[in-house]
């Protein structure tokens, strides 16, 4: 069981003005908006970009990321990177069990004080990757899912919708970039964390398997999804999220 106490903790860790300055907050309640994208989709960058910019607008908001922020999702994600869990269903649990504890500890007590939260990557991040992707049956992930969040939805969901031989062209632009400014050392370091990250070492049948997901997941919920092309500029995408968000955020302002 998780205590009020811990809670709070959590809360203070990831709310965000980080200067202690107490602010007004715009929204009598507060939002889910969740981040889904393959890799290379530059979620990371635009759900930072996105809470940078609700703050300044005042949006008391937090961002955290899946699996992590708890000491469960950190130790999922551990042994994910590991390459030890080669089994989907178990992969499908271990996500699904960080999932619940990081709602319980901190998305549902932030929700419950008006906070606004950001999540890089949530239940559709499963339904797409163990399930389109590795074949895990939908209605398994879909019962876990249930159990999991109960009655809590995202208010809205952007998707970073980007071909995935374009994606991996921009990763290996980008490690390049960055093995470029290392030493020898370091650059060995580097290129073995790069290479040992599981998902984007998945063959391109997986890639597209999991894009073909993620739309059809989109299409079926037009009301509450968003598509934004990945493949333009980081601000062009920055801004495409924002009207979409704005015109949330209008629909729940305090009077």
């Amino acid at each position: 069981m998780i205590s009020k106490k811990t809670s709070e903790k959590n809360l203070q860790l990831f709310t965000f003005p980080k200067d202690g300055k107490s602010s007004k907050n715009i929204l009598d309640k507060g939002l889910l908006i969740t981040f889904e994208g393959g890799e290379g989709s530059g979620k990371s960058t635009q759900c930072k970009r996105l809470v940078n910019k609700l703050v300044s607008e005042g949006v008391n908001s937090i961002l955290v990321h899946e699996p992590g922020n708890t000491p469960m999702g950190e130790q999922v994600r551990k042994w994910i990177k590991s390459k030890s869990i080669k089994n989907p269903i178990a992969e499908t649990y271990l996500f699904c069990a960080a999932r619940a504890e990081l709602c319980k500890a901190v998305i549902e007590p932030a929700l419950d004080k008006g906070i606004t939260v950001i999540v890089d990557r949530f239940i559709h991040s499963t339904i797409a990757y163990q399930g389109y992707g590795k074949g895990v049956p939908l209605d398994v992930i879909d019962q876990l899912n249930t159990i999991t969040i109960k009655d809590l939805s995202p208010d809205l969901t952007i998707l970073l919708d980007i071909d995935p031989d374009l994606s991996t062209q921009r990763i290996n632009k980008n490690i390049n970039i960055e093995l470029s400014s290392l030493n020898n050392n370091k650059k060995k370091s580097k290129r073995e964390n790069f290479e040992g990250n599981k998902y984007e070492n998945m063959s391109m049948s997986f890639h597209h398997k999991v894009r073909n997901g993620y739309l059809e997941m989109a299409n079926e919920q037009r009301s509450s999804w968003s598509i934004v092309g990945a493949h333009q500029s980081e601000s062009r995408v920055a801004d495409s999220i924002w009207k979409r968000v704005k015109r949330l955020i209008d629909t729940h302002k305090s009077n």
